[in-house]
């Protein structure tokens, strides 16, 4: 990973921190004079890069000022705040903690992201002008820290693609998804030149029908809610700060050229309920191809089947620790909001079906390894909850000296697969290798209940089948 920095005056006392606000934005808005009392200032994008500036601040023993300015897209703000202000060593600081408390004692943090917020330069150059120090004096020693990454996870010796999860639950599908990466992840280096686990084109669907979904709180464990609630906002408002490159609100509803691609997308299925073409496009070609944070959605397409409206999401990449959660709870909101405006405009009752997203490269960074690890022993126990599965239901019984299978469709409890033997094989043979299940739990269980099936068919006792 490499540091985002400029360095303007190596005699200043004074670092700025952009988080995820481009830097240069920020220089241009500031006089000449102002940015003479700035020793260096860069950007922020992780909490993971708090080892980074602690890194270049053991290298510049004058500064004992942090200014964060900015907007902060992730939690790398508080993170910093934790650090500088609190004073508290995090589990994302890798380098040596003896050493990174000396300077963390040694920085005064100034937090003017509210300010940032109103756009407010001029308090950002009234708080330079009055904690810069004209003649400043090395407050520590030079340390010339060096952030040293070690992979210690073991890395899939192939890479491996495509994998589906089914769900009713966003939390339980994340608690799945880290496990799997986790397990079956090829490590490579990414673009920020930072090591990830890897796994290609995980699909995961969650099966809302007809429910109404509200975040759920296992969630604020480990991730903030108000990143939940801030970037549902910017999901669903075209208002983008200059500063930004780009929001998903503003690339949806209001593109380089001024379409609203919802609207589109809204009065397309409300005319033309079997459309294939209800297609929202998040990429720009002229500007993200050369960009250093291109978008990771890059398109979202609605259909409607039966009486739901479903909608699937693409991902070129997907951090699945702190983006996937977040993408997907704003989707679901979109979602809801198509399905209603499609409604009132066809006067039609359609409910929410299926969101799911297809991510090309669901992967887990390695400043993330350690709180997976906690994130999974914590929920152990997840993985095992009996989710029902959309593709119907199983009923195994005795009769007539055989055992009975049959597969009913859900909701209307339909019969759609019937089979009756006395030999097990026959069964066996029929399910092995058919597409019924969406799940390998489901599969694992229907095994087990045939067995026990059977072995009461041959001792001749009665036979319940576990209601799990």
């Amino acid at each position: 990973m490499n540091k985002d920095i400029i360095i303007l005056n190596k005699n200043s006392n004074i670092a700025i921190s952009t988080l995820w606000t481009i830097k240069e934005f920020i220089i241009s808005k500031l006089s000449k004079r102002i940015k003479n009392k700035i020793a260096i200032i860069g950007t922020t994008y992780t909490s993971y890069g708090i080892n980074y500036i602690l890194e270049t601040l053991s290298q510049f023993p004058k500064i004992n000022k942090l200014i964060l300015f900015g907007s902060d897209l992730s939690i790398s703000g508080e993170t910093l705040k934790k650090v500088f202000e609190n004073k508290e060593i995090t589990n994302t600081i890798i380098l040596p903690k003896d050493k990174v408390k000396k300077i963390i004692e040694s920085i005064e943090l100034l937090d003017l992201r509210k300010e940032f917020e109103k756009k407010n330069f001029k308090k950002l150059e009234n708080v330079i002008e009055k904690n810069f120090e004209e003649d400043a004096k090395e407050i520590r020693e030079i340390i010339n820290l060096k952030v040293e990454e070690k992979v210690k996870l073991h890395s899939w010796p192939i890479p491996l693609s495509g994998h589906y999860i089914y769900e009713t639950s966003v939390f339980r599908a994340w608690i799945k998804a880290l496990d799997l990466i986790t397990k079956f992840g090829s490590i490579k280096y990414s673009e920020y030149e930072e090591p990830q686990k890897e796994y290609l084109n995980l699909m995961i669907t969650i099966g809302l029908y007809s429910s109404y979904y509200k975040i759920e709180e296992k969630f604020f464990k480990y991730l903030d809610k108000k990143i939940f609630e801030k970037h549902i906002n910017e999901v669903l408002s075209a208002k983008k700060e200059s500063s930004v490159a780009y929001t998903y609100g503003e690339r949806i509803f209001k593109h380089r050229f001024g379409k609203n691609q919802i609207e589109y997308l809204i009065n397309k299925l409300s005319k033309t309920p079997y459309s294939r073409r209800a297609l929202v496009i998040s990429w720009d070609h002229e500007i993200d191809q050369n960009s250093k944070n291109p978008p990771c959605i890059i398109g979202i397409q609605g259909t409607i089947t039966e009486n739901y409206y479903n909608h699937t999401i693409w991902i070129r990449s997907n951090d699945m620790v702190k983006g996937w959660p977040i993408n997907i709870v704003a989707q679901i909101k979109l979602a809801e909001y198509i399905t209603k405006e499609i409604n009132k405009r066809a006067n039609t009752n359609y409910e929410l079906g299926t969101i799911t997203t297809i991510s090309t490269s669901a992967h887990i960074y390695k400043h993330d390894w350690e709180l997976v690890k906690r994130i999974l022993s914590k929920n152990i126990n997840v993985k095992k909850e009996f989710v029902e599965d959309p593709k119907g239901n199983f009923l195994i019984f005795l009769k007539d000296n055989k055992v009975v299978l049959e597969q009913r469709v859900p909701k209307t409890s339909q019969i759609s697969f019937r089979i009756e033997s006395n030999n097990f094989e026959e069964i066996y043979n029929a399910l092995k290798g058919d597409i019924m299940f969406s799940s390998f739990n489901h599969a694992l269980y229907l095994g087990k209940e045939i067995k026990t099936a059977f072995e009461k068919l041959k001792r001749k006792e009665k036979y319940i089948q576990d209601r799990t």
